[in-house]
């Protein structure tokens, strides 16, 4: 999002936009003021593949000198929130070997080239699941790990179809189980819910009004 223009001494809300941050550079008023950008200088590949690239990026922070910072390239991911109007979400329950977690998860992979957002929703859920969907709508896309990373997650809703059978990707959890809105409650409370794209996902679903 593009930042405002800052708004002339005086004329914001009887407040001017230098005047809304006091001395600990903390914004009191009613708008903050303008974002003051890091400017990238250049930028070198350190390793390059498919899956991920790393890349030392020389930045100048405002008012600092300038540095070099590690960033990891990574493909943008879908995850699905499959809603069934008498079963409740369904998710997987599995084991993550990079941080050795357990635990629940909604249905996430990659957006293949010439997919949309939706389409790569539906196929995923097909490999993972064996569901179809019904219909599908996107809720929001954030930033994945934006102190290090350029990949971005986007969340979509989808309403359950039919289940097909065993699906491709199989091997890829344990066991899938439906979870109404307060089992879902109580297991991001839990902390059974380790993965930052499903707790996003989930609770911006519950908060929200979309389960």
């Amino acid at each position: 999002m593009k930042p405002k223009p800052k708004t002339p001494r005086g004329t914001e809300c009887g407040t001017s936009v230098d005047d809304a941050a006091g001395t600990d550079g903390q914004s009191s008023g009613t708008e903050p003021p303008p974002v003051r950008k890091w400017e990238v200088l250049g930028r070198r590949s350190l390793y390059n593949s498919r899956w991920v690239n790393l890349s030392l990026v020389r930045v100048a922070p405002p008012g600092r000198e300038p540095y070099e910072h590690h960033v990891a390239g990574v493909p943008d991911a879908v995850g699905v929130v499959l809603r069934h109007p008498d079963r409740g979400v369904l998710l997987l329950h599995r084991h993550r070997f990079i941080t050795d977690t357990v635990g629940y998860e909604i249905p996430a992979g990659g957006i293949d080239a010439g997919e949309t957002v939706e389409q790569a929703a539906a196929r995923e859920l097909l490999e993972e699941t064996g569901w179809t969907v019904r219909d599908t709508a996107p809720l929001l896309s954030c930033n994945a790990s934006d102190g290090v990373s350029d990949q971005r997650f986007h969340f979509v809703l989808a309403h359950a179809g039919e289940f097909q059978g065993t699906p491709v990707d199989d091997h890829e959890a344990t066991s899938r189980v439906w979870a109404d809105k307060a089992r879902l409650t109580r297991l991001i409370a839990e902390g059974a819910v380790p993965g930052s794209l499903s707790t996003v996902a989930l609770l911006y679903a519950l908060h929200f009004g979309h389960l």
